[in-house]
């Protein structure tokens, strides 16, 4: 018999205040609770398109990104969302700090910001389109 990796089932993120990352990731970024979070419980479990998001509350948190070769700050989650230019004003408007939107041949907009416990996110747009493509040569 030979192994065969389906998808992700979970992704747990550490977190030292349960309740401020369940109204980061569900009320800001519009997440879904997997299923009822009860207040005094040490997680919290949310659904992104079928693989489970657990905020799991630690006494210590260490910040989830890493460096590479370049200096780059990368991060370990990369969430896909449409209509990324609405999306990225939205958060600027609720006071949240951004990056700047970038664009990859190839691979499209994205742009990178941090939740409540430091844990650098990206958020990406999809595919690119025809005229993106065009618009960005």
């Amino acid at each position: 018999m030979s192994i065969h990796v389906r998808n992700f089932a979970v992704v747990q993120l550490p977190v030292k205040n349960l309740e401020v990352s369940i109204k980061w990731y569900r009320d800001v970024l519009g997440i879904p609770f997997t299923f009822e979070f009860s207040p005094g419980d040490n997680e919290a479990w949310l659904n992104v398109g079928g693989v489970g998001l657990g905020l799991i509350r630690c006494p210590e948190v260490p910040r989830l990104d890493f460096t590479d070769m370049a200096g780059q700050a990368q991060p370990i989650i990369s969430l896909q969302v449409d209509q990324i230019h609405e999306v990225y004003e939205e958060l600027k408007s609720k006071g949240i700090e951004v990056s700047e939107m970038t664009y990859k041949r190839g691979g499209g907009y994205s742009f990178r910001f941090r939740d409540p416990d430091g844990h650098l996110n990206h958020l990406w747009g999809g595919w690119p389109s025809a005229e993106d493509e065009e618009r960005n040569t």
